[in-house]
């Protein structure tokens, strides 16, 4: 038993105060130095998309309406959640210095928008990562290349799965190649094609591709 407790007090914030707040814990643990980030589909990705198509649906709504509530969070949101979880642990125990990796997976913020998400992902990939490690797949996964666009952008080096680097024109081919499957499949690669777009036109200079 703790001799502290949480209680029920309320608190309203501005989105702002709350990510500083939330990058002031972050900051307990990283001590001004730069880690790796594990980019992996979590709300979106490969494995929404196929079933999608094995069922013949279209959105994620219709999905939940015809397997249930519980079907999609066990099947898609807790698997991609787990597996994103294995990935970061997976790319630390390669690094021969044992680098925090730092995951998505299990961050929530009630009350936060996709895009107020994004934009704290964002100012995290900007200020305090060295490099990005993706995950299988990540190409179907709107936040990974949203993420991969950042990267690109901030000079960061990137990574697939298995640690060989994963240059701009390969990141772009990859999610080219993604959004082509999609439209195939009939599904909306809107957004996907819109973080596309965000890679940048030029190679921005990429700091040293270390893995460690």
């Amino acid at each position: 038993m703790g001799f502290y407790s949480t209680s029920d007090s309320k608190f309203t914030r501005h989105y702002y105060e709350e990510v500083k707040m939330t990058f002031s814990a972050i900051d307990c643990v990283l001590h001004r130095g730069h880690v790796i980030y594990g980019s992996s589909e979590l709300t979106t990705g490969f494995r929404l998309y196929e079933a999608l198509h094995n069922l013949n649906l279209k959105t994620r709504d219709e999905l939940k309406r015809q397997m249930g509530e519980s079907w999609y969070q066990t099947q898609i949101f807790d698997t991609n959640v787990r597996l994103a979880i294995e990935f970061a642990e997976a790319v630390r125990s390669t690094l021969r210095d044992n680098t925090i990796v730092i995951t998505p997976a299990p961050f929530t913020a009630p009350g936060w928008s996709q895009p107020e998400y994004l934009a704290f992902w964002e100012e995290l990939l900007r200020t305090r990562i060295k490099s990005v490690w993706f995950n299988r797949n990540w190409q179907f996964s709107n936040g990974c290349a949203f993420e991969f666009a950042v990267a690109q952008d901030a000079g960061l080096p990137t990574f697939d799965h298995s640690g060989q680097v994963l240059t701009r024109e390969s990141g772009i081919h990859l999610i080219s190649a993604a959004i082509q499957q999609l439209e195939q499949w009939g599904l909306d690669a809107s957004t996907l094609r819109k973080n596309l777009e965000f890679v940048p036109a030029d190679s921005t200079p990429i700091r040293e591709a270390s893995t460690v």
